[in-house]
C-alpha cells in the first residue's frame, strides 16, 4: 500500500522538513513511501539547496511536486534578470544568491547577466522546476498550492482546467469558507498559514500571537497545511494512504 507524506510551504527549512517526515515514519528507501510537496519548497529558509538535493534524489515515481507561487516568483526573477523589492521581501533574492554558489554575490557584482544565467542553469533547480505541476489527485484528494482556480477562468467550466498561476495566490481556507468546493472531494492546500483559519474561522487562538495554532486546518472538503515555518519552526506532515 502506498503512503503519501504531504508537506507544504517548506520554504527552505530543510531540517524542519526532514524532522517532520521522520516523525511520521517516512523512509527514503521504501518504494511505497511517496513524498509530496504542495509548493513553495524554496525562499525564506537557510537551506534551499539541501531541499532541492533531497527531492531530486527521489525517483520520479516516489514524489509529487506541486508548483507554488514562490516557484513562479523565482522563475519570473530569473527571466527578468533583476531583483525587485518583493524578491527581497519574499526571500527570492536569498534563494537565487544561494543557488549561485559560494561566490554568487561577487559574481552578481561583476557580471549580473552571467550571474542570472548561472542560476537558471543550476542543475538542481532546473530538474526541480521541470518536475513541478499545477495539481495532482490521489483518490478523492486534490493536491494544490493555494486553492482551485475560479470556474470562470476555465474554458469548459471545470475549475481544474482554469488559471492555476492566479489560484496559487488564493487563501484556500477563505475560499473554502466562501463555499468554493469540489463536491465529493477534499482539497489539500498550503500557501496561507493555518493559524488564520483557526483564529478567524474557528475563533480559536490568535493569528500570530503566543496562542497561535499552526497545526493543520481540517474541515469537510479541506485540509490546509502551511505551518508558517519561518515563525513556528515546524512543518506539518499529513500521511495519505491509497
Amino acid at each position: 500500500m502506498k503512503k503519501y507524506f504531504v508537506v507544504a510551504d517548506v520554504h527552505g527549512f530543510y531540517n524542519e522538513m526532514t524532522f517532520a517526515l521522520l516523525m511520521r515514519g517516512f523512509d527514503q528507501s521504501d518504494p511505497d513511501h511517496v513524498f509530496v510537496s504542495l509548493g513553495d519548497l524554496l525562499d525564506r529558509g537557510p537551506a534551499p539547496a539541501s531541499c532541492l538535493s533531497f527531492v531530486n534524489a527521489l525517483p520520479a515515481d516516489r514524489k509529487i511536486l506541486i508548483r507554488g507561487n514562490h516557484e513562479d516568483l523565482l522563475e519570473d526573477c530569473l527571466a527578468r534578470e533583476e531583483f525587485y523589492a518583493h524578491d527581497v521581501h519574499n526571500g527570492t533574492m536569498d534563494t537565487v544568491l544561494a543557488l549561485a554558489g559560494p561566490n554568487g554575490y561577487d559574481l552578481f557584482q561583476r557580471d549580473a547577466d552571467g550571474f542570472f544565467a548561472a542560476v537558471r542553469d543550476n542543475p538542481l533547480l532546473r530538474k526541480y522546476l521541470a518536475e513541478t505541476r499545477d495539481y495532482a489527485e490521489i483518490g478523492k484528494n486534490v493536491l494544490v498550492h493555494g486553492w482551485i482556480p475560479d470556474r470562470g477562468t476555465a474554458p469548459d467550466g471545470d475549475p481544474l482546467h482554469g488559471n492555476w498561476k492566479e489560484a496559487r495566490w488564493y487563501n484556500g481556507m477563505e475560499k473554502w469558507q466562501e463555499g468554493e468546493r469540489l463536491e465529493g472531494r477534499t482539497v489539500l492546500c498550503g500557501h496561507w498559514h493555518t493559524s488564520w483559519g483557526h483564529a478567524l474561522i474557528e475563533q480559536r487562538g490568535s493569528e500570530f500571537g503566543e496562542d497561535a495554532d499552526f497545526s493543520p486546518f481540517v474541515a469537510p472538503g479541506i485540509v490546509a497545511l502551511d505551518a508558517c515555518t519561518v515563525l513556528s519552526h515546524k512543518v506539518n506532515c499529513l500521511v495519505l494512504r491509497d
